[in-house]
């Protein structure tokens, strides 16, 4: 949404909260929900993107279907007959397994089967939105096609389904299960998030409570039980947390949060990566591919 939209549409989010509080939680769910237009790359961003893809020439590609379409995975196969286990890849919003590849490659030399997918509504797979049930049913579909999983490797809002999903937090989807998990740039808190949404397009408190109701009905599970750290105490899986300290769509207290589940969490910090560019960092790869590789935490 651009800010010339967001500024037309906060005044009129911020009646309809008050004088019609359901409908402005139901509009609010949708744009939550909805996924923004790909912006124009820079030029450091389309060769990024060039050598993303490129790498993602190199999978087989398949449909997987699920209850509501299907989802295009793609899976990395290792030159040594000899695999190690499957790792899964989730990518983040707005993004898509593309640029979780740089992983691949690397898990691949180490023995690995890699799976990546784009979640619904990204890249090329179905649908025009995505919410909590539909990453998860997305998520246990490709589960059921390639798991178990030795591992999970996850970026942004991929990490709050992937906890979702061990966590079991929506009801009545098959159960997901993984050795460890990575959660990079991850979010701690499905309600900070729409708190800061809310916020940002100018949803009063009882439009904002519409909003999480509304969540609660989709989901089957209040907002509450979204919280990054408390799923990790319940799955209690070795966990590596990457996180920057100057990554700009969620701040370093998200990683902070998670890392207090408890001592099978251990936190590591980058600096200079941001958001999205840490995918590509080689560092984070070689720590991530050391992590997935380890016997213990």
């Amino acid at each position: 949404m651009t800010d010339t939209a967001l500024r037309l549409l906060r005044p009129l989010v911020r009646a309809a909260s008050f004088v019609a509080p359901a409908t402005a939680g139901k509009v609010a769910f949708r744009l939550f929900c909805t996924p923004p237009r790909r912006s124009a790359r820079s030029e450091n961003g389309k060769r990024g993107a060039t050598s993303a893809i490129g790498r993602l020439a190199r999978a087989e590609a398949t449909a997987i279907p699920f209850p509501c379409g299907s989802v295009q995975a793609y899976v990395f196969d290792p030159a040594d007959a000899g695999r190690r286990g499957t790792v899964l890849l989730v990518h983040g919003w707005s993004s898509e397994a593309a640029f979780m590849t740089a992983f691949a490659t690397s898990l691949c030399e180490a023995g690995f089967r890699v799976v990546a997918f784009d979640l619904p509504a990204h890249g090329a797979s179905t649908g025009r939105v995505l919410d909590m049930p539909l990453g998860v049913a997305s998520l246990a579909a490709v589960a059921r096609t390639f798991g178990p999983f030795h591992a999970i490797v996850t970026h942004s809002f991929g990490g709050a389904i992937a906890l979702a999903a061990l966590a079991e937090s929506v009801p009545g989807q098959p159960p997901v299960s993984a050795g460890r998990l990575a959660l990079i740039a991850a979010p701690s808190s499905v309600k900070r998030i729409t708190r800061r949404f809310g916020a940002g397009i100018g949803l009063g408190r009882r439009g904002q409570e519409a909003l999480e109701r509304r969540i609660h009905t989709v989901a089957g599970n209040p907002v509450e039980a979204f919280e990054g750290a408390a799923q990790l105490a319940a799955i209690r899986l070795p966990t590596l947390v990457i996180h920057d300290r100057q990554d700009r769509e969620l701040d370093f207290g998200h990683a902070e949060a998670l890392a207090a589940a408890g001592s099978f969490v251990r936190l590591e910090e980058t600096s200079g990566f941001g958001h999205r560019r840490i995918l590509q960092a080689k560092p984070v790869i070689e720590s991530v591919t050391r992590f997935v590789c380890a016997e213990e935490v």
